[in-house]
């Protein structure tokens, strides 16, 4: 076969057609190849035809065509550079071969790949800005405290999280809605992030809560809550300021800085229990008396069912109950006839009555029993709850003061649901028939110093109990 003037050619599918692309074989032992390659001019296949079919019409066609045939040259030399490079790059060959054969095509395709590339980086930045936005969301969710609380107190009432292995009750979940209400109102915008827990954030809160006039054992237990819960967050892997721990202490308790805290006798609690009264006055009465004879909390006493009342193996008549807010079990041996009486009078089927209700009424109930019981309308230095202080600021209550500018209350008016509980214990030890251990027991307290908190003694009354010892020993202690 005679050699060909020419390495391009025109295909064999397009030797009919009168405008054809020209292409080049490339072939190559080294890189395994043996291809057509596009040269992207297109040419007149009969005048090439022509110029190929003598060595006279091809030289005539190269003088009549300089840029055709400088092209070609150049487009050939450019696949021979490829071929004897290490590596051949089929994309940058063709790339190469477009520059020369169209450079407005090639440039607007350089073009158009650099704009693609633009495109392709400024989608990546874009992409890369958003994950770090919301990285950064995320960690300034993470870093806020009040998105925890909210969190926190939610899980609890919807049991997904437990106090250990139980729900947390109803008490403790009422104590956190509590506290998460003051909270928010502490932090409206809710800006304060863990890395923000010091000693001056501390000081604030209390300072808040000083000047909001909540009492030393209210700001005492809200610093409590906060402890508990930035100790929660920091278990939980939210925080990592291991140092927040350290700023929070309670406040020294003096008893100026208390409401004033009785508890009953037991004359004024028998006097109670023969009072007639009929309604929701009476069942107020005996659900507040029980509490009185079996020293529980009002969330237990308030809410005993006929299954909690049992005897022991050996025949004594027993309550038995979880208390709610410790989870403690406590068996109540009935000491009181009153007691066994009122539970006879509702078959066992006490009256469910809310603490709200309680508080209300119990005040009515006693204030009127001072009227035959003098005792009870005597008046007791007291410090006033907030709500008293904005009743007292509206003019919707008032008080007397003695000549020291305190705030006196009559005795039936200091009378809450946890008088029951502090009633029940002080006489309990003023009977001296039982011990401290069996006295717990009964509270279900688990340390002694909590349970001597609720001995309500006054240093009159302890005077004269150390007299009375004294008068029956006969004779000098010293």
């Amino acid at each position: 076969m005679a050699k060909s003037l020419s390495k391009f050619q025109v295909r064999r599918q397009d030797a009919k057609q009168k405008i054809a692309t020209l292409f080049l074989r490339i072939q190559s032992r080294k890189h395994k190849l043996d291809i057509l390659f596009s040269s992207q001019i297109r040419v007149n296949v009969k005048e090439w035809q022509e110029a190929v079919s003598s060595p006279e019409n091809w030289e005539q066609h190269k003088k009549r065509n300089n840029r055709l045939h400088e092209q070609l040259t150049r487009i050939e030399l450019v696949v021979k550079g490829a071929i004897d490079g290490v590596v051949f790059d089929k994309a940058q060959v063709e790339a190469e071969i477009l520059a020369i054969a169209d450079p407005k095509k090639a440039d607007g395709n350089r073009k158009a790949e650099i704009a693609k590339e633009e495109a392709r980086i400024e989608e990546e930045r874009k992409i890369a800005a958003e994950e770090d936005a919301e990285r950064r969301a995320k960690e300034a969710e993470k870093a806020c405290v009040w998105n925890y609380l909210d969190t926190f107190v939610e899980d609890i009432k919807a049991k997904r999280r437990l106090n250990g292995n139980t729900p947390y009750t109803p008490g403790s979940i009422k104590a956190w809605n509590s506290f998460r209400k003051l909270f928010n109102g502490f932090d409206p915008k809710h800006k304060l992030t863990w890395n923000d827990i010091d000693r001056a954030c501390v000081t604030k809160f209390i300072d808040y809560l000083s000047k909001g006039g909540y009492m030393v054992t209210s700001i005492n237990k809200y610093l409590v809550s906060f402890r508990a819960f930035v100790g929660y967050a920091y278990t939980d892997g939210v925080h990592n300021n291991d140092r927040a721990m350290m700023f929070f202490s309670k406040r020294k308790i003096e008893e100026t800085d208390k409401a004033v805290e009785i508890y009953l006798t037991s004359d004024e609690l028998q006097a109670l229990y023969e009072m007639p009264l009929t309604g929701l006055k009476e069942q107020v009465r005996d659900v507040f008396l029980v509490g009185c004879y079996t020293c529980q909390r009002v969330s237990d006493y308030s809410k005993l069912t006929p299954e909690c009342f049992t005897t022991t193996s050996k025949g004594t008549k027993i309550i038995r109950i979880i208390q709610q807010k410790t989870r403690n079990e406590v068996m109540i041996p009935i000491m009181s006839n009153n007691l066994q009486a009122i539970c006879e009078k509702y078959n066992y089927h006490l009256p469910q009555v809310v603490d709200q209700i309680i508080n209300r009424y119990i005040k009515e109930i006693l204030t009127e029993l001072s009227q035959t019981v003098p005792s009870l309308a005597k008046k007791v230095p007291t410090v006033l709850t907030m709500k008293q202080r904005k009743n007292v600021e509206e003019g919707t209550m008032s008080f007397e003061k003695n000549s020291k500018g305190e705030y006196l209350v009559t005795r039936a008016n200091s009378v809450t649901t946890h008088t029951a509980r502090r009633s029940g214990i002080t006489n309990m030890y003023l009977s001296h028939k039982f011990t401290i251990v069996q006295m717990m027991h009964v509270s279900g307290h688990k340390t002694q110093k909590t349970f001597m908190d609720y001995i309500k003694l006054s240093s009159e009354e302890i005077a004269d109990e150390i007299n009375a010892i004294v008068a029956a020993s006969k004779g000098d202690i010293f």
